[in-house]
């Protein structure tokens, strides 16, 4: 059974301009999160995926559809059961949401201090905490004397402080920096492989799903157009606006203005040769060329690594006779899919 499982999920509002009308946030929208899945949600700005967030947490409350959170149905739970499955659920943010009047130490006794957790055990949960993700010497500071980085460490000690089973990431690295980033996303690596919790993980950008997730969902106007593991909806996108989120960080086939200033800068036939994890190599398809007695030059794209497994996309200026270059070509194509610029 999948540890949180939404069943054809609709979220509606009334429509500003008309009340009579209902706009959907969420439209249809089903899912199976396994436990201990790093899964990515990823949207442009309205898709709809931070309301999906709060109707898994039950912040807000699903218009139709089933939501089951470790098999519990959470569209017919009274608050009072709402407020324990809560518990379970962690729970991070883009800016932070800590009290700046209170220090490290007490943001992350908050949640154990309002559960009721005797003082002992709450001190020694924080200390175990501050430990794990680094911060021990920052105990007594304040949130307005920590960085970015620093303070989003102590949002994810905080959210952690309950022992969840879920940990819900909403756009919490869009105020880091790239270098800050890697670190937060590392801890959040951490977090899913030494403590086996499941992992959501809200955002806009792909690179974020590149380098944590092991599945992940894409979201317009409120439905999934896409989902499965990262390695194959990166590598075989389906939906047009999951190729433009995939274009962000793996360069495909080069077209338009872009091939037209590949042609003038380099001579020659170009090609571009899909490379996927156990199908070829690059180096094989240059040693195929070699052999050939070809010139070639890599103009465009490259591999990438996505959980261990590569993909990419070369793009190739090959010179020489017309009549080898066939041969080449059909060799490398009974191997991997290979298109020439036309």
């Amino acid at each position: 059974m999948a540890l949180v499982s939404l069943t054809d999920v609709t979220k509606t509002y009334p429509d500003p301009n008309d009340r009579r009308r209902q706009i959907a946030a969420i439209d249809g929208v089903s899912l199976d999160i396994q436990s201990g899945d790093v899964y990515g949600i990823i949207g442009y700005s309205g898709a709809g995926k931070s309301t999906l967030v709060r109707l898994i947490n039950a912040l807000e409350s699903a218009s139709s559809g089933s939501i089951l959170v470790d098999g519990a149905e959470v569209t017919t739970m009274r608050e009072g059961e709402l407020r324990k499955l809560r518990l379970g659920i962690g729970m991070i943010f883009q800016q932070f949401n800590l009290f700046n009047a209170k220090t490290v130490r007490a943001n992350i006794a908050y949640p154990l201090k309002v559960a009721g957790v005797p003082k002992a055990e709450r001190n020694r949960r924080v200390e175990e905490l501050l430990a794990f993700v680094g911060l021990s010497e920052k105990a007594k500071s304040f949130p307005d004397q920590l960085s970015g980085g620093q303070k989003q460490r102590v949002g994810i000690a905080r959210a952690l402080a309950t022992s969840p089973r879920i940990l819900l990431a909403d756009e919490a690295t869009s105020a880091l920096d790239p270098e800050t980033t890697h670190e937060v996303l590392g801890l959040l690596k951490k977090v899913n492989q030494d403590l086996g919790i499941t992992i959501i993980v809200i955002t806009h950008e792909m690179d974020v799903i590149q380098q944590i997730a092991t599945k992940v969902a894409v979201m317009e106007n409120g439905k999934v157009i896409e989902n499965g593991e990262v390695y194959e909806v990166f590598s075989n996108p389906q939906h047009a606006a999951t190729r433009r989120f995939v274009s962000t960080v793996v360069r495909g086939i080069p077209v338009g203005e872009e091939l037209q200033t590949l042609r003038y800068r380099h001579p020659g036939r170009i090609f571009t040769v899909s490379i996927l994890d156990g199908d070829t190599s690059q180096a094989r398809v240059f040693e195929i060329l070699t052999q050939a007695g070809l010139g070639f030059e890599l103009i465009y794209g490259g591999i990438n690594d996505i959980q261990g497994r590569t993909f990419g996309h070369l793009t190739l200026a090959v010179t020489g006779d017309d009549a080898a270059i066939e041969s080449a070509l059909a060799q490398i194509s009974a191997l991997t899919e290979i298109v020439e610029a036309r």
